[in-house]
């Protein structure tokens, strides 16, 4: 607004008084310069606010420099908005003294400064929201780089893998050449050896041929050197067994000496006679030394002080009657402490009752599990109640890999060390163990990522012997009992959970390995139904070859139907005629006779068109029919284990005489041979 329209407007407003009446013209001015007094500052107000809002955003987003001299330029703003805000009402108030043309040009500097000021701010914001952007695609900008970083390390790390991977190998590699060079270096020592032999043979036998001596008188004369030599060697492993027996009787004894060692040295601390007669009575009742249920409960007597002993001896052999004539003559002091005595004992062997009674019912559901794991579980859950301990543990052998496995309470399998720990001893010396006083050497080693060593003040270790009483297939470990030690009861209840325990474990090893069995002689009768439908030689050959596969797991197989003196062979659809000439395949038609060949190539009736070509044995052997003509002949690679093997070593131990699983392979494979012979004779082709 420039300052001539200002005065202009000013200098109207009494002409308008005049002419239109004060009275009936002050409430319409009035009223419009009130009206012209809110709006401005109104609109003032509301940019103020809306910028601060949007000042607010820019400065929580980016406290920079442009940031805080929008703020101060903010702050100018509204102080200069407040300034006008009282110009306006001085006008409105005193009009009459805004003629004057220096104030008019003070409000009209005041508005441009004002103008001024807004575009500067709107400058400002238009910089700041350029800022805006630039930081945004400054952060999305390191975001990539974030992510690219973090590409990198992990490629980082999966190469640092392959490298400590490599690295493994490789070690593996080296001790294998040099596990090659030593054996190398013994072969050639041996060879040595051998040649020596040889040459001294060699001179020998110069030496015999240039003296003309008898060899009739030196064969019988080498015979009798023979039969002695026998003989002798014989004598020898007999003396060898002798001396391994002897030598596991003297460790028995040593380790019997050893405890006697430590009961006397603990008798020579006690200097009252009733103690030391009570610990040699002790000592004479071992429990877990005999490791078998005793004929009686008469270690609950003699593991009593001796004048217990007496009391309870004269309870047993006077009876009722005489005992309580006889406590009537004491003393009350005596007949009190007898009492007492007598009801402590009828709460012990109450209490030994009930937990007897309560074994025998875990016993009774334990007999009712159906797998291995289901009866370590149950075994895990429940024993720590019987025997009062913090934790109860059976560990089984595994033979496959030789290291003890059992299950938590969520069924996930936890493996440990047999060879190390507390445990190990109970393996090596056939021996349980009741550890009284926290050890310094660890109960067992737990395998996690490495070894977890765990203790326990005290400890009740079991072995569980599955077949027999010569091999140990487990151990059941009870750690931590409420009292300071595991007593005689506990003993007592740990050797029946023992042999019981050992007895469900053969029955569910029996069970599998039966199952085992009867699976692959299924699959042995499937196979043979189905050659058996064969309509003609080309579908009964692959059949015959898949039969190979499935039963005994062999990947090379070669089979020939035998008609008019010419081998038949059917591969990928194709007819191939042999002579029986050719290769062990025919010789073996020839002879009617079974061949096991270990080197094939070295043989001289070896032909490759007919015969495998294999470093590993080959099993060749004819099918004869009832009237012993032969009608085909088969070659296979034999291996060390069959598929049937693989899986029965997941057992702990099976019966040996259980058909089809512990015989010998080559057995096997005759057996199935000539059902095979029987099962074509009745095909007519």
């Amino acid at each position: 607004m420039k300052h001539s329209q200002l005065v202009h407007l000013l200098s109207k407003q009494p002409q308008s008084i005049d002419n239109q009446g004060a009275t009936q013209m002050s409430t319409p001015r009035a009223n419009q310069q009130s009206q012209q007094t809110l709006t401005l500052p109104h609109k003032l107000n509301t940019l103020s606010t809306a910028y601060s809002k949007e000042q607010r955003q820019v400065t929580e987003g980016n406290e920079d420099f442009e940031v805080q001299k929008i703020k101060d330029l903010q702050n100018r703003l509204i102080s200069r908005c407040t300034t006008l805000e009282f110009l306006i009402q001085v006008i409105t108030t005193n009009k009459n003294q805004l003629n004057s043309l220096p104030t008019i040009q003070k409000i009209e500097q005041l508005l441009l400064s004002i103008v001024n000021t807004i575009q500067n701010t709107t400058k400002n914001e238009i910089q700041l929201g350029f800022l805006n952007r630039q930081q945004k695609k400054t952060s999305v900008f390191n975001k990539q780089v974030l992510k690219k970083e973090a590409d990198l390390f992990d490629r980082n790390k999966s190469l640092q893998q392959e490298v400590e991977i490599n690295s493994s190998r490789s070690n593996k590699l080296i001790e294998e050449n040099l596990k090659l060079q030593k054996q190398l270096k013994s072969e050639k020592n041996l060879n040595e050896i051998n040649i020596k032999k040889i040459n001294a043979l060699e001179k020998r036998i110069e030496f015999i041929v240039s003296n003309d001596i008898n060899i009739f008188e030196m064969r019988s004369n080498l015979t009798i050197l023979m039969k002695e030599n026998e003989q002798l060697k014989r004598d020898l492993e007999r003396k060898n067994q002798e001396v391994e027996r002897i030598q596991g009787k003297l460790n028995q004894y040593q380790l019997v000496v050893s405890r006697l060692q430590k009961t006397i040295d603990n008798l020579r601390k006690k200097n009252d006679d009733d103690e030391i007669r009570g610990f040699i009575k002790k000592d004479d009742i071992e429990l877990l030394m005999n490791f078998k249920i005793p004929q009686n409960l008469d270690f609950r007597i003699v593991c009593q002080k001796l004048d217990h002993q007496n009391l309870l001896n004269d309870l047993c052999e006077k009876g009722v009657i005489n005992t309580l004539q006889q406590i009537s003559q004491q003393s009350q002091e005596v007949q009190k402490q007898q009492i007492t005595y007598y009801c402590n004992q009828l709460l012990s062997f109450k209490e030994f009752s009930e937990r007897l009674n309560q074994l025998l019912l875990q016993m009774e559901e334990f007999s009712n599990c159906q797998t291995i794991e289901d009866l370590i579980f149950n075994v895990n859950r429940q024993l720590p109640q019987v025997f009062k301990c913090e934790t109860a543990k059976l560990w089984l052998l595994d033979t496959k890999n030789g290291l003890l496995y059992s299950y938590l309470e969520t069924r996930q399998q936890i493996k440990a060390l047999q060879d190390k720990g507390l445990v190990a001893d109970t393996f090596k010396m056939y021996q349980a163990q009741n550890i009284s006083q926290k050890p310094k050497k660890a109960i067992i080693y737990r395998l996690n990522d490495n070894e977890q060593a765990e203790y326990g003040k005290s400890a009740l270790i079991l072995p569980i012997f599955c077949i027999g009483q010569n091999i140990i297939r487990g151990s059941l470990i009870i750690l931590n009992s409420e009292q300071e030690q595991f007593s005689f009861d506990e003993e007592y209840f740990g050797i029946i959970i023992s042999s019981f325990l050992g007895i469900i474990l053969q029955r569910l090893v029996d069970k599998e390995s039966w199952l085992i069995a009867q699976k692959y002689r299924s699959l042995m009768n499937n196979q043979l139904t189905e050659i058996l439908r064969s309509k003609d030689k080309q579908i009964a050959s692959e059949r015959i070859r898949q039969s190979f596969k499935k039963i005994f797991g062999f990947q090379i197989i070669q089979f020939y139907f035998v008609d008019n003196d010419k081998m038949i062979s059917f591969v990928d659809g194709k007819e191939q005629q042999f002579s029986l000439d050719y290769g062990l395949a025919g010789m073996a038609v020839r002879n009617k006779q079974r061949y096991i060949v270990n080197d094939i190539k070295r043989s001289v009736n070896f032909n490759p068109k007919v015969d495998l070509i294999s470093i590993l044995p080959v099993f060749i052997q004819p099918l004869l029919n009832k009237q012993d003509v032969v009608i085909g002949v088969v070659e296979t690679c034999l291996k060390n284990k069959l598929s049937i093997d693989m899986e029965r070593e997941h057992l702990l131990e099976v019966s040996e005489n259980l058909f089809g699983i512990e015989e010998p392979l080559t057995s096997q494979l005759q057996s199935y041979v000539e059902l095979l012979a029987g099962t074509l004779s009745n095909i007519k082709f």
